[in-house]
């Protein structure tokens, strides 16, 4: 698990590309613009539309909220211990309805991806 509130956003996006094993080429692809744009985008030289956001935390597997205020990016043995205290937290609510709530944002949530 890593900590990347003290990142710029360009430093996030670089360092999650690269964890992800991905060239700013291959980014670029992906995302169907020039690679000059990617590296703008890794040294916070341009400001980054909303819309684009969004393409960018799909691609680089992180929410949009970690891609803008950074936050807690979990590796696989990370994740998987996260996922285990999050299951035990949603078992301990007692609220009906906010069981309820939880369960349409997390289903609209994975179906956005």
């Amino acid at each position: 698990m890593k900590d990347t509130k003290n990142e710029t956003m360009g430093m996030r996006i670089r360092n999650r590309r690269i964890a992800l094993g991905m060239t700013q080429e291959v980014l670029a692809e992906r995302m169907c613009i020039p690679k000059v744009t990617v590296s703008a985008y890794e040294n916070d030289r341009i400001d980054i539309k909303a819309s684009t956001i969004l393409e960018l935390s799909r691609q680089l597997g992180l929410t949009p909220n970690v891609l803008l205020l950074g936050g807690q990016v979990f590796d696989d043995v990370g994740e998987s211990a996260y996922l285990e205290n999050v299951m035990s937290m949603l078992a301990k609510i007692k609220n009906p309805m906010a069981k309820k709530i939880i369960a349409v944002e997390i289903s609209a949530l994975v179906h956005e991806v």
